[in-house]
């Protein structure tokens, strides 16, 4: 029976080769998109699953406020909870992740993903070492890991263990072992390691065990069976907040983060680079799935039009009989037939497209098929879309009754006419739906790239200070001051793009005593504002006045918070971190952090000393100034090579992750829209065919071509006036979610709506006129002969 069947469907094939290239090929392109998203998806969920201890191991954060959530921790705290908690197995401190200059066989290389961590990190990660002892590695302070590509590029070889590498021109440090390269799903990316206890003879958070400054990531490893359930977690939780409210004045709140959450989870300030989002895996298995379900619906509604050709086939088999359920096993085999043949060329564009896939959505994904797991999913979704595509179908034509069909008075039904035209709306749904989100996606990160975010980011070139620099400050100022490249610059603490640091200890005059709010700062000095050039609204900028270390300019929301207006705020003390002052400017608020977080009050104080040389370069000048930076840094800092990047640079990277959303996006929407239209023109082509001898006639009593065209284009034209409506309320209410996530967003209109009927409109006409068109020009005797 299933050779019988095997064989009709081939016939079928061989017979009707245009209609089977594109149910093939509409469901081939549709579980090629699905796969790849998949992929990702699995790639993205995947994070962190390899350590051993994955499901016990939790990250303390901190909440300050509703508005100040952060990944980090007091470096004493980390250390003492395991005590004060017997549950807690472990604590791991590492440090923010740092820049240093490293020297291995006379060579310096400049790496940017270091950390210092405690000992125990490799007891408490599952980070192998392909060389040295994991339980000693970390223990002597001058023990340094490599990874092995690091390893190579240093010395060579992987064999490196016990030979030496330099930091920063200063101590020496001793390979004790060299680390598999990190997975790409780690929430932690390294390079290098340093032993938290070099970092102890300096840091002062670490020498005084500090509770009240957040400067470190702490991890816990919990005992088997300690945490089963949220109730468990938020016990162990207000048992941590009690131990630290006992301790500090300050209301901080902490919780403990999964480390399987921290990946797709994580929305807080201060953390590790790199998160992805929930929010878009989940809006991207939606498109995968939207995607398959559109090829879907080409399948049922091409194989529900061609059903009076087969309609003679089905009363045949039922009168020498056949009974129904032969029959939608059949049509069901014959569809799930169609549906592996896809798979395989499915496969194949996966094959070609990964490449082109990894680009775009920066990964290194691998499509494994010698992964048994791998095929059991294949063939699972080639088997579940093939049921779906053949059930109605398969419902509808083995319903057929043999002495209508026989006698050639087979019409179809209402209700046939009415689901295979909510078919054709469905996808025309799906279709507004992904262009709205193509457009207001574009929209969103245009505005993004567009904002005025209250200062010039244009031609800043930072320079962060390294080496000798730290010693020789006035003699930079001297230097970049004398050049007339680099002028115009300003040296200040922090960037103000993503500014990490801030502090409860602020008072002034008629602060509320209960009211705790956390002011970021930027200590700079009196060439910040010119540089960046920030409007000021009342007072003065910093004098050149080497004494004035205690004035402030404070931002529009920080005169506000503080219960004062532009005008009253200027001459009014302000001591911050202890240092009493006095205000002297308000600035206009500007953005300091990406724009998914709402301006929020800012201190700026007065300093000569800062992290960061900011220098203004003049338009179509950067080039000769860089040029101008390595000569002046060469003179003043030979044993560093020069390191530089720009504002404007710093600033887009803040949006990776949208951006990649946003192309992959628009992408998987232009496939989805392109099936639709395959299904969508092989319907139109049928169409035209069943009314092939009424388009004759019409043509003999003398209606034009444009007049048919008018005719058979109207009923698909309809159709999709009738998705758009539907798709508009379902579109804003979605962009409008997604829309919520950014503090400063578009605001949604109602041409952006418009416009995506207008292009699904265009689109669909297209399709249909070029097979009404080519129905209206036949020659009418052709379908009048047999008459």
């Amino acid at each position: 029976m299933f050779r019988n069947y095997l064989k009709i469907a081939w016939r079928n094939f061989i017979q009707h080769k245009w209609y089977s290239f594109l149910n093939i090929g509409g469901l081939a392109i549709g579980m090629a998109c699905s796969i790849l998203i998949l992929l990702w998806v699995q790639s993205e969920s995947s994070y962190d699953t390899f350590h051993d201890n994955a499901d016990e191991l939790y990250r303390l954060t901190s909440i300050a406020s509703e508005d100040f959530k952060a990944a980090v921790s007091p470096a004493g705290m980390i250390e003492a909870l395991p005590e004060l908690i017997p549950e807690i197995e472990a604590g791991v401190r590492l440090s923010s992740p740092f820049k240093a200059l490293f020297e291995a066989d006379n060579q310096k290389f400049k790496e940017e993903s270091a950390f210092y961590v405690d000992a125990n990190f490799l007891d408490v990660f599952t980070f192998p070492l392909v060389k040295g002892d994991s339980k000693k590695a970390l223990v002597q302070p001058d023990g340094i890991l490599v990874t092995e590509d690091v390893a190579v590029k240093f010395f060579g070889t992987t064999n490196a263990l016990g030979k030496t590498i330099k930091v920063d021109n200063n101590d020496v440090f001793t390979v004790t072992g060299i680390l598999e390269n990190i997975p790409t799903n780690s929430h932690l990316q390294f390079d290098i390691l340093l032993p938290m206890s070099y970092n102890a003879k300096t840091n002062t958070d670490l020498i005084n065990k500090v509770w009240d400054s957040f400067n470190f990531y702490g991890y816990f490893q919990f005992k088997k069976n300690t945490i089963t359930s949220q109730e468990d977690l938020d016990a162990i939780i207000d048992r941590i907040n009690q131990v630290y409210s006992s301790r500090n004045e300050f209301e901080i709140t902490f919780n403990l983060q999964p480390l399987k959450d921290i990946h797709l989870h994580s929305d807080l300030q201060i953390d590790v680079g790199g998160h992805g989002n929930i929010q878009y895996v989940n809006i991207f298995l939606i498109v995968a799935f939207i995607i398959l379900i559109v090829a879907c619906i080409n399948y049922m509604n091409l194989a529900t039009a061609r059903s009076a050709r087969r309609a003679k086939e089905v009363g045949l088999r039922k009168v020498i009989g056949a009974g129904r359920r032969q029959l939608v096993l059949q049509f069901l085999g014959e569809s799930t037939i169609v549906s592996f043949v896809s798979l395989l060329l499915a496969i194949g564009l996966v094959y070609i497209l990964l490449p082109s896939f990894n680009e775009l959505a920066q990964k290194e994904l691998t499509f494994q098929l010698g992964d048994p797991m791998v095929w059991i999913a294949l063939l699972t979704i080639a088997l579940i879309t093939g049921v779906i595509s053949g059930s109605y179908p398969a419902l509808f034509l083995s319903k057929f009754r043999p002495v209508r069909v026989l006698k050639g008075r087979l019409k179809l039904s209402k209700s046939n006419l009415v689901f295979r035209n909510g078919l054709v709306v469905s996808q025309f749904v799906i279709s507004v739906l992904l262009l709205v989100g193509t457009i207001v996606i574009y929209k969103q990160l245009n505005f993004i790239k567009d904002k005025n975010l209250g200062f010039d980011k244009s031609n800043l070139i930072y320079v962060p200070m390294e080496g000798e620099i730290w010693g020789k400050m006035e003699a930079l100022r001297t230097a970049l001051a004398e050049n007339a490249l680099t002028k115009d610059f300003s040296i200040m603490s922090d960037l103000p793009s993503n500014l990490l640091t801030g502090d409860f200890a602020i008072h002034w005059e008629g602060k509320d005593p209960n009211q705790q709010i956390l002011f970021p700062n930027i200590r700079a000095d009196e060439d910040f504002l010119d540089v960046f050039q920030m409007s000021l609204l009342n007072g003065r900028s910093f004098s050149k006045n080497s004494s004035e270390n205690n004035d402030y300019i404070i931002n529009e929301t920080a005169v506000r918070i503080m219960g004062m207006d532009i005008e009253s705020a200027i001459g009014k003390s302000l001591t911050f971190r202890g240092d009493k002052g006095t205000i002297i400017g308000v600035v206009k608020d500007f953005n300091f952090k990406p724009l998914q977080y709402a301006i929020e009050p800012l201190v700026l104080q007065h300093a000569k000393r800062g992290n960061l040389t900011v220098i203004k370069a003049a338009p179509n000048s950067t080039e000769n100034t860089i040029a101008a930076l390595e000569k002046i840094y060469g003179t003043l800092n030979p044993a560093y090579p020069l390191s530089y990047n720009f504002v404007d640079s710093n600033l887009d990277a803040q949006y990776k992750g949208e951006q990649q959303m946003g192309a992959i996006f628009n992408v998987f929407a232009l496939l989805a829209i392109f099936i639709s239209c395959m299904g969508l023109y092989g319907l139109s082509a049928f169409m035209a065919e069943q009314r092939f001898k009424e388009i004759g006639i019409r043509k003999v009593l003398g209606a034009s071509a444009l007049r048919l065209v008018n005719m058979l284009s109207q009923d698909f034209l309809r159709l999709v006036f009738m998705a758009f409506v539907l798709a508009l309320p379902i579109a804003w209410y979605v962009m409008k979610q997604w829309l919520q996530g950014f503090a400063f967003h578009i605001e949604l209109q109602w041409w952006m709506f418009l416009l995506a009927g207008l292009i699904v409109l265009i689109i669909a006409l297209s399709t249909v006129s070029y097979q009404s068109l080519r129905a209206s020009l036949a020659n009418p005797i052709k379908s009048l002969r047999t008459e």
